[in-house]
């Protein structure tokens, strides 16, 4: 568990009951026996009466239950929640040895970035051996408009959810940044045939993304992966080399938790046809 922050730290947007609250569902996650409101009171230095409220109020709506020797414990709200994010985790785990294969392959950091309401979540990054990487850390959240990764989800989704995620004005992270969703909606296109998505230093100065979809088995674009790099330890053609194993390397994890549809045929083809040109 992460160190909690000192007393002396305020945050910035107070809210102590929730503080308190949350004090007590750690508590219980971490003893496995029922415990009362005045034994947690005591352990956790708050009022009777507020553990109390607390303990009526998590049992009213299935998150705590009362055990028949007497206090309280965690109730099976919990695990439906945990059930409802237990994707996430399975996509985590899924990816992690073709990320490994990618990473292999390229010797760039590969990562998997999921949604997370209007913005994206970095569900898990492998480093290259190397002397110079950019390193993500898990759990951070990026927006969806400079970052290849959110282009290669957003480009597979209605475009009515894709407005609803997406502001009018966008905000400029560097120069290179699309700041309207006419612009990205135009690149989205561009993604939709061919599978890849591209950040040239919209997020960073200096860096590079190359993305590509990963569809779940209803087909819907669940994350998307791929690699980041240093812009100027690369050349156009080792762009363009990159493609196909970030292609390759979407498609396994996503025939691993179950796609069995044909989009990744309709890019290569479109990449061949390309190729001939």
């Amino acid at each position: 568990m992460p160190p909690r922050k000192s007393d002396s730290e305020k945050p910035r947007y107070a809210a102590p009951a929730v503080d308190q609250a949350l004090d007590i569902i750690e508590y219980l996650s971490r003893n496995t026996r029922a415990y009362g409101s005045n034994e947690l009171a005591r352990a956790l230095g708050i009022s009777t009466n507020m553990a109390f409220r607390v303990l009526k109020r998590l049992t009213a709506r299935g998150y705590a239950e009362a055990a028949p020797e007497g206090g309280y414990r965690l109730g099976t709200r919990f695990l439906c929640l945990g059930m409802r994010l237990h994707h996430r985790f399975d996509l985590r785990l899924r990816a992690r040895p073709h990320l490994e294969w990618l990473c292999e392959k390229t010797h760039e950091t590969c990562q998997v970035h999921v949604p997370d309401k209007d913005r994206v979540l970095v569900l898990d990054c492998l480093s290259p051996q190397a002397d110079f990487f950019l390193q993500t850390t898990p759990g951070s959240r990026f927006y969806y408009h400079p970052n290849a990764f959110g282009k290669a989800i957003l480009a597979f989704l209605p475009e009515a959810e894709v407005r609803a995620i997406v502001p009018e004005k966008l905000p400029a992270l560097t120069s290179a940044t699309l700041t309207t969703r006419k612009a990205l909606l135009a690149q989205l296109e561009q993604v939709r045939r061919t599978g890849i998505a591209y950040d040239l230093e919209e997020y960073n100065a200096g860096f590079f993304c190359i993305g590509a979809p990963v569809f779940g088995a209803t087909g819907k674009a669940l994350a998307g992966i791929g690699i980041t790099g240093v812009l100027t330890r690369s050349t156009p053609k080792r762009l363009k080399e990159y493609e196909p194993m970030v292609l390759a390397c979407a498609r396994r994890i996503s025939h691993d938790i179950g796609y069995d549809g044909d989009a990744y045929l309709g890019f290569e083809k479109t990449a061949k046809a390309a190729a001939c040109k």
